[in-house]
């Protein structure tokens, strides 16, 4: 947000600097601050993106973890032991084994 509150700043400088009969040192200087500009706001929004996509993992992480806690949980009180599915268990931790490695893998690229 605060980004594009600069650009338009240096919008109005350009804006400004057009009506000035002689500009071509502050042409310069407009242009060199808005190629700035775009290489900041790529990486910004880069990195922005990769934060986004690990917040997602680890919201599925932590969903995962809850719904496998309250199976153990359910079991436990209704049988006295765990009678779970073991196919079930099996699924829910290679699913976890996935979200990990893929974690790992975003930590990696940050």
């Amino acid at each position: 947000k605060s980004c594009e509150n600069y650009l338009k700043v240096l919008l109005a400088a350009d804006s400004a600097a057009k009506k000035m009969t002689t500009h071509t040192e502050a042409d310069g200087e407009v242009a060199a601050l808005r190629a700035r500009f775009d290489k900041v706001k790529a990486v910004a929004e880069a990195w922005v993106k990769k934060v986004d996509t690990l917040v997602k993992e680890w919201v599925l992480l932590d969903n995962t973890v809850v719904e496998l806690n309250s199976w153990v949980a359910k079991d436990k009180s209704a049988e006295g032991e765990n009678q779970f599915s073991l196919e079930k268990m099996e699924s829910t931790l290679g699913e976890l084994k996935n979200i990990f490695k893929e974690k790992e893998k975003l930590v990696e690229n940050l």
